[in-house]
């Protein structure tokens, strides 16, 4: 019997470590990204860690949320006329939201993943933030 619990122990290893480990951004890169950039900077970062992981439905879900916690936080700023100063606290709470609940969620908090390069995002992050720029500067004459 304890030959057979064996022989099922190492093939139950054996499986596990054919898996490749997936590689993945992390959550702090997600943190830093909402909190440098923008919640929906950070949540294509969860959306693209999903979609590697085959959970398309997922992503969507995080881009639903990322859209309208956007679209929410714009408006009570602007109803409640508070200072720019707190998007801050709001791309802290977005980013909590992210990582805490929908990667809790859809990948696990104790999954075990290979952290991707921050470099291409970044890049690209900034190529956008700077384009947005020019054009504020160059239509609004700041």
């Amino acid at each position: 019997m304890s030959e057979n619990n064996d022989l099922q122990e190492k093939e139950t290893m054996e499986f596990e470590q054919e898996k490749p480990i997936p590689r993945l951004y992390s959550k702090i890169l997600i943190l830093a990204f909402a909190i440098l950039f923008s919640v929906i900077f950070a949540a294509v970062l969860l959306m693209s860690n999903l979609r590697s992981l085959g959970k398309q439905k997922a992503a969507l879900g995080v881009l639903a949320f990322a859209v309208l916690y956007l679209i929410a936080t714009a408006l009570v700023m602007q109803a409640f006329d508070l200072q720019p100063g707190l998007t801050l606290v709001a791309n802290v709470i977005g980013a909590a939201i992210l990582n805490e609940f929908f990667w809790n969620k859809y990948i696990g908090s104790d999954f075990v993943f290979e952290k991707k390069s921050w470099m291409k995002p970044t890049l690209i992050a900034l190529a956008i933030a700077m384009l947005f720029f020019f054009l504020l500067v160059g239509v609004g004459g700041m």
